[in-house]
This record gives C-alpha cells, sequence and structure tokens, in this order.
C-alpha cells in the first residue's frame, strides 16, 4: 500500500506506551517517501485528520471516520478493541497489535514460578532473617505440570511457545473448535463448553478473555469449584469475567493455593479491597504488557503489514 501522510497520536501516562524519537527514525528509515506528522494533541490531532491516508493512534472513535475521508489504514498497538472502532464503512482497514504476548507471556512466567518456586517465602525469610532452606521440598517444577490457557488465540499461542520450552503440558480452551486448523504448538484445544471436565486435571489455569458482554462472569463459582486442589490461577485478559467474591472464596476455602493477577473489576484496584490483603495473592497493576521494546514491537508490526499490502 502506498501512503503519503502518515499521523500519529501515541501520547500516554506510561512511558513505555509513549512514541518516542527513536520510533520516528524507525518508520522514516523504513518510509523514506512518506511524510510522517506528530499530532501534538487531541486538537491537533483532529486537524490534520482529513490529510492523512494513514494513522496510527491509541484512541479512534466511528464518528471520526467522516471527517477521515483520505484515510486507507488504521493502525493501533492495543490489541483489544476499547479505545479504536472499526470503520463502520468498512472503507478503512484497521489493525489492532499482535505483538503482546512476546510480553506478557514473560509476566505470567514469573508469576507461575514466583508460585512455584515459593518466592514470596524467600522474601519473607529474607526480611527475617530466616535459613527456611527445609521448607522448600514442595517446589515444583513446570515440566511435571498441566497449564489450561482459556482464551486461546494468538497470545495464548505465545505463551505456549514458552511454557513447551519449560516442558509443560498445555490445553487450549477456545469458545468454539469448529472449523479450527491444527495447531502444533499446543497438545489441543477444546470448547469452552468442555472446561469443567478439564479444570481438575489443571495445575495452572491462566485467563486470556476479552472485556466484552460475551465474557461477563463466564468463570462461574461452579469453575472455582472444579479446579484441582492446590491448583494456581492467573488473569491477564480483562477483570469481568469473574465475580472476586468467588475468587476469594476459592482461594480463602479451596482449592486455590494462589493467584497471580493483573487486571481487576474496578481499576486501580480499590485501598479496600480484601485481595491486597490476601497472603497467597500476587498483584501487578495491569502492568503485564508494560516493557520498554512495547512501541518498537508496534512499529515492527506495522511496517512488516504495509510492506504486504
Amino acid at each position: 500500500m502506498n501512503i503519503t501522510n502518515l499521523l500519529i497520536h501515541l501520547h500516554h501516562t506510561v512511558d513505555a506506551f509513549s512514541f518516542k524519537q527513536r520510533h520516528l527514525d524507525q518508520l522514516r528509515a523504513a518510509l523514506p517517501d512518506t511524510r510522517i506528522t506528530l499530532a501534538s494533541d487531541n486538537r491537533d490531532f483532529m486537524a490534520r485528520l482529513p490529510d492523512a491516508d494513514a494513522v496510527i493512534a491509541w484512541v479512534f472513535k466511528a464518528e471520526w471516520y467522516a471527517d477521515a475521508r483520505k484515510l486507507k489504514v488504521l493502525f493501533t498497538p492495543a490489541a483489544g478493541h476499547d479505545w479504536v472502532a472499526g470503520d463502520p464503512a468498512g472503507r478503512v482497514q484497521t489493525h489492532y497489535g499482535s505483538f503482546h504476548g512476546r510480553i506478557m507471556r514473560e509476566s505470567l512466567l514469573s508469576l507461575m514460578l514466583c508460585f512455584n518456586r515459593r518466592v514470596g517465602k524467600s522474601l519473607d525469610d529474607q526480611k527475617n532473617r530466616v535459613w527456611g532452606r527445609l521448607d522448600y521440598s514442595s517446589c515444583v517444577a513446570l515440566f511435571s505440570q498441566q497449564v489450561l490457557l482459556v482464551g486461546y488465540g494468538s497470545l495464548g499461542r505465545s505463551m505456549t511457545e514458552l511454557l513447551k520450552a519449560f516442558g509443560a503440558g498445555v490445553t487450549g480452551v477456545k469458545r468454539s473448535v469448529a472449523g479450527s486448523v491444527a495447531d502444533p504448538v499446543v497438545d489441543r484445544v477444546i470448547p469452552f463448553n468442555r472446561l469443567e471436565e478439564e479444570l481438575p486435571h489443571a495445575d495452572h489455569v491462566v485467563l486470556l478473555l476479552p472485556g466484552d458482554a460475551t465474557t461477563y462472569g463466564i468463570f462461574t463459582a461452579r469453575h472455582f469449584s472444579a479446579m484441582k486442589p492446590g491448583a494456581c490461577l492467573y488473569n491477564l485478559g480483562r477483570g469481568n469475567c469473574y465475580r472476586e467474591e468467588d475468587l476469594l472464596h476459592a482461594l480463602q476455602n479451596g482449592p486455590l493455593a494462589g493467584a497471580g493477577l493483573d487486571v481487576f473489576a474496578e481499576e486501580p484496584l480499590p485501598p479496600g479491597s480484601p485481595l491486597w490483603q490476601q497472603p497467597n495473592v500476587v498483584i501487578t497493576p495491569h502492568s503485564s504488557a508494560i516493557s520498554r521494546e512495547y512501541i518498537d514491537l508496534s512499529i515492527a508490526e506495522m511496517i512488516a503489514a504495509l510492506r504486504e499490502m
């Protein structure tokens, strides 16, 4: 695709998500004949939008397409469709980021190893100057465990590549497997209606579900009850897929041994949430995809996509 006027609006409160000079240098090297403009703010972006034939942005509303008469293609680093709407008329190609797995799989691995290797206990022992070597015999290796990825797509596939390198068994769960092509990376893929029968066999259950009406409360108290005693749960998708009361009950009364939580129904997580005080929970502030390489990966993906158009 021939792009002549690229408009960029990637300001963000998270520094790793903000456009920098090195990213501009990468684009100029890859698109030497393209005019590249950086919008200074929202007003400047809207003023320049009618002349742009390509846009990179964090936010783009459906009604803005009417003013973007020359627009051919829209890119966003975000994986979800929460902030960037597709063109209602279908005229403009919309591309969402699919690189996040390379970052998020390391976040997932760190949480899994935190529980498997008793890192929380190590930190407590260090703080209290305790040499608790005899308490580590219950540590378990990933190569002897089963992982269940609920919401298996490109993100889950990337995570599976890393988990399989550690020797873990991995099962993916999709809403439907009808018409799916066999995936050589994962051991097997099952439909969501078989989730309950699979939960008793999983040592680690990873939720990677999108945040829309179809996933609201989809992981129920019944699912928590079906989990293997001593299993750990991780949520790196969206926080609406279960009731936090059900999660707390499973953590306090079994079967869960722990939970690594990156997303929540309300963010920031309120100071009064009992999850803060739960000893078998590791909380990260919706940061599983935050990394210095984030925008670099997004730019590389965009350049590759343009070359294939």
